[in-house]
């Protein structure tokens, strides 16, 4: 214990330092009252992020695209800027954790290639890394279409399992069963990562990322119901690893169940989601769409998981990513406010979308 407290002391007081920053429900209710746009970019320019976004925000037609790069960079810089508190004995699993901004660039290659969207829009939506990666980002953009972009992949592995979903891919004629193939292979690498770590560091990180793997399973499993796709190509896509908090049983049971409110109520007495099964099983009652609200709900529970962290002595590695995960939600929640604004959406539809940190 006192070796964890010398080793993550200067982390924690950083880490919560900056969660007393994030936006609370106070901040959000006002932003959302704002009367429209060039309202909300008075109020932003009394926030951290005037420094960020304020320049596009003054625009009459900002720039949607440019804003979205600013914020996700600044999200980036600030991982930067704080991992060199992590002690030699995490450093490894940080390093592949910011990995996952080089495979979402990768899975928007891939989404764009299979759309025929002009790559020059993707490029501005893309995450500047370190050199070596954006060389190979950069060399990507060179591919035709898909099946070139996968041959072009400078790992190996990683070519070999987009490689073996090409075929669910031509099938299906949906991106989809890449983009799990490309999920599947980043937690496959942060999970043995994990498994290095030792004592507290390992057992609040894979609870963390254990619950955040679980809900993605769920969501894969319950929206491919929607697609009617089969059982066989739907275990294809799961991110199988040790981190996954629902046993093999058990995804085998929902994954062979005949309908979603079954399913659900599988998920409610047999797997540690409870409650998002409840609210699941609420929307059939109320006659809404099934999955209504599935990502908000999800989302919450990772959230609440993040914020349980903060609640004890965190002398572990787990602050570290449960602070950029509340992070990430303040950066889709302000996102949302923007758009909801611009568009004109009413106060209590901007609310209904936002997942408090």
């Amino acid at each position: 214990m006192i070796r964890d407290a010398k080793d993550y002391g200067s982390l924690n007081v950083h880490m919560r330092a900056q969660r007393m920053e994030l936006f609370t429900a106070g901040t959000y209710n006002l932003l959302v009252s704002a009367t429209d746009f060039s309202n909300l970019s008075q109020m932003l320019a009394n926030t951290k992020y005037n420094d960020i976004i304020g320049s596009e925000m003054v625009k009459t037609y900002p720039n949607l695209i440019e804003i979205d790069h600013r914020l996700t960079q600044n999200f980036v810089d600030q991982y930067n800027l704080y991992r060199k508190f992590i002690p030699k004995r995490a450093i490894g699993f940080v390093n592949v954790l910011i990995k996952i901004y080089y495979y979402n660039n990768v899975k928007l290659l891939l989404a764009a290639l299979h759309n025929k969207d002009r790559l020059e829009e993707v490029n501005e939506m893309l995450i500047t890394l370190n050199e070596t990666e954006n060389a190979e980002i950069q060399e990507m953009f060179k591919a035709r279409n898909v099946e070139t972009l996968v041959e072009m992949m400078p790992n190996e592995d990683l070519k070999k399992i987009l490689n073996s979903a090409l075929g669910d891919y031509h099938y299906l004629d949906l991106v989809y069963p890449l983009i799990f193939a490309t999920d599947q292979y980043y937690y496959n690498m942060l999970c043995i990562e994990i498994t290095k770590l030792s004592r507290e560091d390992q057992r609040n990180t894979k609870n963390l990322f254990g619950t955040r793997i679980g809900l993605q399973n769920l969501e894969i499993i319950l929206r491919s119901k929607t697609f009617d796709v089969s059982p066989n190509i739907v275990k294809n896509w799961l991110i199988a690893t040790k981190l996954c908090p629902l046993r093999k049983d058990i995804l085998e049971k929902l994954i062979q169940s005949l309908d979603l409110e079954t399913t659900f109520n599988i998920i409610k007495e047999e797997t540690p989601f409870r409650e998002l099964a409840i609210r699941l099983l609420d929307n059939i009652e109320k006659e809404l769409p099934p999955l209504h609200n599935f990502d908000q709900y999800a989302e919450q529970i990772v959230i609440h998981k993040a914020n349980s962290i903060f609640r004890s002595a965190s002398f572990n590695v787990s602050i570290f990513p449960a602070f950029f995960l509340l992070k990430e939600m303040e950066i889709r929640n302000l996102r949302t406010i923007i758009l909801g604004k611009i568009h004109k959406r009413s106060a209590n539809e901007i609310l209904e979308r936002i997942v408090l940190v």
